[in-house]
């Protein structure tokens, strides 16, 4: 296997840069394209890929595309999307795609547009081997993940489920447990007296690297810009929160009073801790602490919208965290409402799913730690018997969803090995 991949790493090399070269972000839905013209023309583009290197292929309604191999009732998956979070300013390099020495730059690069291309490139060897498979094998594109969308949930409406499957949307090694995920809105009708515009954000499960306040008065327009560091949403540490830092000034604005009073309440509530201690919600166990990033805020007109996205532990409920935050802000006459929640996911470390990827990642890799539990949520929680399976490897920074994205070649590569194997022991 490793010598077909390596043999074909040019190709692999170009493979990424083609499909990250799409800005694929989520736009207004059109006839047949759910997600929009860019997330669509990326899935027409990797079924065609797929189609080039001799696999059968499917569009499951713009929703989902399917590239597959081999024959049986049953199938094992690999489960990645091709959407994306929007690019943000201030790039070194090309955020659609580009070479530097020894990495490949752009967005999707690591999430998950290049991991895919590597599952590809393995499947390509295992066709090119002609092993005798029990099961087929199935890499499935989504194109909703970053927003929560109901990709999978199209999908599973028109496809039964794999028998087992990973996803490359997280780390390595092998993910067996995963915190649940919250998205608040809190929400409130204002007088806006002086004509006020607060935004900040550009996805609730990124750090806002950007958010401004202006308004009028005495006949001028005031206007301040705040800058923040961007990172993902689960690692709010990581960052340094726009929004946060605008809301902690607003003492400083000459604004009305009631107004400062609601913006004073969030920033208290959600802007002095990423554990959520001052709303009494600091939970925390073996996966790890709560979580909390204020991701979005706009207020425009008359209407005050706040997003947050929450991630916490694993024997937590629901229940244990929403209403406490909606008490707070009920009292306080704030409108509150669940935009989504996803349940926390566990497999035990002896599960055969996770034993048998963690055979490989060891075997690849020489690296004998054990499988890991994280605070992010991935793409395995959109469907069964699917765990996270890498892409990052132990070491190396996190840079999804921030400015200049990059995936090494030699982890691509590694990927593609590691991919490879995973799919052939799966579909024993």
């Amino acid at each position: 296997m490793k010598n077909i991949i390596e043999r074909n790493k040019d190709k692999m090399i170009k493979d990424v840069l083609d499909i990250v070269s799409i800005e694929s972000v989520h736009a207004e839905k059109l006839e047949g394209m759910p997600n929009g013209e860019k997330v669509n023309e990326a899935l027409e583009h990797i079924l065609k890929l797929g189609e080039s290197y001799g696999f059968k292929t499917k569009n499951i309604k713009g929703h989902a595309g399917v590239i597959e191999y081999g024959e049986g009732e049953e199938y094992v998956a690999v489960l990645g999307h091709l959407d994306v979070v929007p690019l943000g300013e201030g790039w070194k390099y090309n955020p659609l795609g580009e070479i530097v020495e020894d990495k490949i730059y752009g967005r999707g690069t690591m999430d998950d547009k290049g991991p895919m291309i590597a599952a590809l490139h393995g499947l390509i060897a295992i066709k090119e081997m002609n092993l005798p498979l029990k099961h087929r094998i199935r890499l499935i594109f989504g194109t909703s993940e970053e927003i929560g969308g109901p990709d999978i949930e199209n999908y599973l409406k028109h496809e039964k489920g794999p028998i087992m499957g990973f996803t490359p949307d997280a780390e390595f090694p092998a993910i067996h447990a995963e915190m649940g995920i919250l998205v608040l809105r809190i929400s409130k009708d204002i007088t806006n007296k002086n004509n006020l515009e607060i935004k900040g954000g550009e996805a609730v499960n990124m750090v806002p690297e950007k958010a401004s306040i202006s308004y009028d008065i005495d006949g001028k327009r005031f206007e301040k810009s705040y800058k923040g560091v961007s990172a993902h949403g689960s690692t709010p540490h990581l960052g340094e929160n726009a929004i946060t830092k605008l809301l902690k000034d607003i003492d400083s604005f000459n604004i009305d009073e009631t107004i400062k009073d609601s913006l004073r309440e969030i920033s208290y509530n959600l802007c002095y801790d990423l554990d959520g201690k001052v709303m009494g919600i600091d939970f925390e166990d073996e996966s790890g602490k709560l979580v909390l990033n204020t991701g979005i805020i706009s207020l425009k007109d008359n209407k005050l919208d706040v997003d947050i996205n929450i991630r916490y532990p694993v024997t937590y409920k629901k229940d244990d965290v929403v209403p406490k935050i909606e008490k707070i802000f009920k009292d306080k006459g704030f409108d509150f409402r669940v935009v989504t929640s996803d349940k926390p996911l566990y497999y035990k470390k002896d599960d055969k799913l996770i034993q048998k990827l963690m055979k490989v990642y060891v075997d690849e890799t020489g690296d004998e730690r054990e499988a890991i539990a994280i605070g992010g949520g991935t793409y395995a929680k959109a469907m069964k018997n699917v765990v996270a399976f890498g892409p990052q490897l132990p070491g190396r920074p996190d840079v999804i969803h921030q400015l200049d994205e990059y995936i090494l070649i030699e982890d691509l590569v590694l990927c593609a090995n590691i991919y490879g194997r995973s799919m052939i022991e799966l579909s024993k």
